[in-house]
């Protein structure tokens, strides 16, 4: 049997063997994550169920790493529990929001800077070691340099923190095109010239091939040429912000551009499902048939 149609039929039992809320695969099946030459990640509430649960079909699926933009509750034990399904937690929202103000605004940047210290210990309860960056909406009022140099500003005061803690802040470009009319942060560009600017290794971008798709299109080629300066992908079809697939996006190509770059970070689902959980999933490791 073909690897691809192999991943798809064992992935599939694995989903119709399943209880009914943990989603998991046969033990020592082929096609999980775990078998992918990428380190991916996914959202605990990709799946139904309580926390431990969504926690439990993460790992049961092979994913090394889930992502929580937004942890609550109790973290001791959140943490035990990944620990002991050994999950690593890839990110958290590190510092500001998408509404006016935060990075853009010089009179709340102290409290952005607080903001990021009290996340780094989130993070470092949890266990990661990045948090995600938001610039704020743009502003009207002042030109596009001045707004530049505001963001700047702001990253030139995190950065030591980031360095002091040993954590990174990755900076979220977002579209503005269809989600979010008005932030500031849209491009690939734009954000490598805001990371010269800064100049501190702690300082990446989080690249989301589906807003980049609507904002600039060129993802491997932006992909390649920056990748020393990427510190996570999100992953999203477009059309739709739904698995790969379903959509105009070949992952397949661009799952394998990342892995021709030699990068070793995570990349996270932050798709929704046109159909199942398992659809959803198996249509990731349908990509990896080159493998």
């Amino acid at each position: 049997m073909h690897r691809r149609d192999f991943l798809i039929a064992s992935a599939t039992v694995a989903g119709v063997a399943a209880t009914p809320r943990v989603y998991a695969q046969p033990s020592g099946a082929a096609g999980s994550f775990a078998d992918l030459p990428l380190n991916f990640a996914v959202q605990p509430q990709f799946f139904p169920g309580t926390l431990d649960e969504q926690l439990e079909s993460a790992a049961a699926w092979g994913f090394p790493a889930y992502a929580w933009h937004n942890p609550e509750g109790d973290l001791d034990a959140i943490r035990r529990k990944a620990d002991s399904l050994g999950l690593a937690l890839c990110c958290i929202r590190g510092c500001g929001r998408i509404e006016p103000g935060f990075m853009m605004d010089p009179a709340q940047h102290d409290a952005v800077v607080d903001e990021f210290r009290q996340r780094i210990g989130i993070a470092k309860q949890l266990g990661t070691r990045q948090l995600i960056g938001l610039t704020g909406n743009a502003r009207d009022d002042i030109s596009y340099d001045e707004q530049m140099d505001l963001v700047v500003a702001c990253l030139k005061r995190l950065a030591p923190v980031a360095e002091e803690n040993d954590v990174e802040i990755i900076m979220e470009a977002l579209n503005p095109l269809v989600d979010h009319k008005g932030f500031f942060l849209t491009r690939t560009d734009q954000t490598m010239q805001i990371l010269d600017a800064v100049g501190s290794p702690s300082i990446k971008m989080l690249f989301d091939i589906y807003h980049q798709q609507i904002t600039e299109g060129n993802v491997i080629r932006n992909i390649r040429e920056n990748i020393d300066r990427i510190g996570l992908f999100h992953v999203a079809d477009n059309p739709g912000r739904k698995e790969p697939g379903t959509g105009e996006l070949n992952y397949t190509n661009i799952y394998k551009a990342i892995h021709d770059t030699g990068f070793r970070g995570y990349v996270e689902l932050e798709h929704g499902k046109a159909g199942s959980v398992e659809d959803a999933l198996n249509a990731n490791l349908a990509c990896f048939d080159w493998v």
